[in-house]
């Protein structure tokens, strides 16, 4: 159902509402779907020939989902 290494947004109910968020899938035996660590980035603003540095996000590690668990919604594969 998962290729591994494709990247896909997923839709989860989370902290009472929906959350939706990209990730890759790093492994998966069903039902349980392990996502690569993010990379961490850079956030910036372009003001036309400036720009400015806002701070380097921490990575973070891989969420595991249970893709039976009621709070699994969907994730659809992102197009090539």
């Amino acid at each position: 159902m998962f290729e591994v290494g494709a990247k896909y947004e997923f839709k989860m109910l989370e902290g009472g509402g929906d959350v939706t968020f990209w990730g890759t899938v790093e492994s998966y035996e069903h039902p349980l779907l392990k996502l690569a660590d993010s990379e961490p980035m850079s956030l910036q603003i372009n003001y036309g020939a400036e720009t400015q540095l806002l701070g380097t996000s921490i990575a973070r590690p891989g969420k595991i989902i249970n893709v039976t668990s009621p709070s699994f919604i969907s994730a659809q594969k992102q197009s090539e």
